[in-house]
């Protein structure tokens, strides 16, 4: 198995917003129990793997904040090195399972801490975030809060999916990504941890890493603000350069006119993933010649049997006489 090799970035400011009910953390090594990585350092991943988390509060004064805090703080204590053990990372199976029960518990903490403090009741928070460990990155989340992937060979991908009351609308049909984005519900979200008495659905989806990959973790402030085609230009111009990337990504945002407070969480696959190809598309120019192959044939039958059956009335009509 190949060595994977990693660099990362981030950045979690106000932006569109006086207050700040953003969270986020990035570790390099969860081995290590320091939760910390440098900028564009190139990085060994360890036996335990990596972790980026991003968390978008809502509700009350301040509430949001502390809701949002409460998860990153609760998916720290999950992912502490003696809680990874050799059972947890033994299989993807066992990974996907951890990183629900992680999620479920982040919502358990935020749920309590509202029942106790009226001021805070009702507050919640999105989730998604990354485990990169193995050849894997495990992606999870609860809400709006995205993950992409942008590789070079095939472009950007979306691999969460937004649990919100739009995203059902697209998925029912009624309504394109292109109107979704500045639809006035967008804001409205249909799972959450805290808010609700139910408990907390996330998803888990494992993405195998290739070699140019860029991961990114995002609050809706950059979602909402750029869309993905944007996104996807913005992080191909900059791809090599993890601090430029998200320089750029946070400057388109800002010009698009931003609205909410705006998180991105970034790591670039170096080295020791897959090596990503495209999958082979027919042309449309190799398509068109075909069709109109078919065409001028069907023309040439047509008129055949139009000229033979008017052949054959004008021989019949001067029997007949």
């Amino acid at each position: 198995m190949n060595q994977i090799k990693f660099i990362m970035a981030a950045r979690c400011e106000a932006a569109g917003r006086l207050n700040n009910e953003d969270n986020f953390q990035l570790t390099d090594d969860l081995s290590a129990d320091q939760w910390s990585f440098v900028t564009d350092n190139e990085v060994d991943l360890g036996e335990k793997g990596a972790l980026l988390i991003v968390c978008d509060g809502m509700g009350g004064t301040n509430a949001g904040e502390v809701a949002s805090k409460l998860a990153v703080e609760t998916i720290k204590e999950w992912f502490s090195s003696e809680r990874l053990t050799e059972e947890v990372v033994a299989a993807s199976e066992s990974i996907v399972q951890y990183i629900e029960k992680a999620i479920v518990a982040a919502d358990t903490r935020i749920k309590e801490e509202g029942q106790n403090d009226k001021e805070k009741e009702g507050m919640g928070s999105t989730i998604v975030m990354a485990w990169i460990i193995g050849q894997s990155a495990y992606i999870g989340w609860c809400g709006d809060s995205r993950a992409y992937c942008f590789n070079p060979a095939a472009g950007l991908k979306r691999l969460s999916h937004d649990h919100s009351y739009v995203q059902t609308l697209v998925d029912a049909g009624h309504l394109t990504e292109e109107l979704a984005f500045d639809h006035p519900n967008s804001n409205i979200i249909t799972r959450c941890l805290g808010g609700t008495i139910e408990a907390a659905e996330p998803e888990v989806k494992e993405y195998p890493l290739h070699d140019g990959d860029v991961i990114m973790l995002c609050s809706d402030g950059l979602s909402g603000a750029l869309r993905d085609r944007i996104i996807e230009t913005v992080i191909g111009e900059n791809a090599e350069n993890m601090a430029a990337c998200r320089d750029a990504l946070w400057n388109a945002a800002r010009d698009a006119g931003w609205h909410d407070n705006v998180t991105i969480g970034l790591c670039r696959i170096v080295s020791g993933g897959e090596q990503k190809t495209t999958m082979p598309v027919e042309a449309p120019t190799q398509e068109k010649p075909a069709k109109k192959h078919i065409w001028w044939f069907m023309m040439g039958l047509i008129v055949g049997i139009t000229a033979g059956i008017f052949a054959a009335r004008i021989v019949l009509e001067n029997f007949i006489k």
